[in-house]
């Protein structure tokens, strides 16, 4: 099975509302955010035909990132969680993520979250590497076996990388 692990387009720095900072979680991606979002779309596009889950972060900018994926790439079930957000727990979510996939097999998975947790995620992953650092709208890809529990890291690519 492959695992899709990908960050966020670059978002806006965080603006003032009031006199307050807005929340992390209503930044925006930028116009370059969008257009990194798109590539990397594109990118998988040509690795799977369609996504069999898509896990999502209630963030805005994760949301928008997902949407310029979702207009190239299908999915069969598509959820939003709070347990991909910044402050997530990494290897809590992934044992429940492979638990899960033991009971409902998928052959493709798609994470759309957010650094620290998608770096620490995908070394709980594959627990040979250290975790990689990603660029903005970059996707790791794992081959993950859920019996085993556990996955081996292919690779990271950028956005740019097309």
């Amino acid at each position: 099975m492959k695992v899709f692990v990908m960050r966020h387009g670059e978002a806006k720095a965080p603006a003032m509302q009031l006199g307050r900072v807005e929340p992390d979680s209503a930044r925006e991606l930028t116009e370059q955010g969008h257009l990194e979002a798109i590539q990397a779309a594109e990118w998988l596009a040509q690795q799977a035909s369609k996504i069999d889950l898509v896990i999502v972060s209630p963030y805005v900018r994760a949301q928008q990132t997902y949407a310029e994926v979702a207009k190239l790439v299908s999915a069969e079930v598509v959820e939003v969680s709070a347990e991909i957000t910044p402050e997530s727990d990494p290897e809590m979510f992934a044992s429940a993520l492979l638990a899960r996939l033991q009971i409902e097999p998928a052959e493709t998975v798609l994470l759309v979250s957010h650094m620290p947790f998608v770096c620490y995620l995908t070394s709980y992953l594959d627990q040979r590497v250290q975790p990689p650092l990603f660029p903005t709208a970059g996707i790791a890809v794992i081959d993950v076996e859920p019996l085993a529990m556990e996955g081996v890291l292919q690779g990271v690519r950028a956005p740019e990388q097309n």
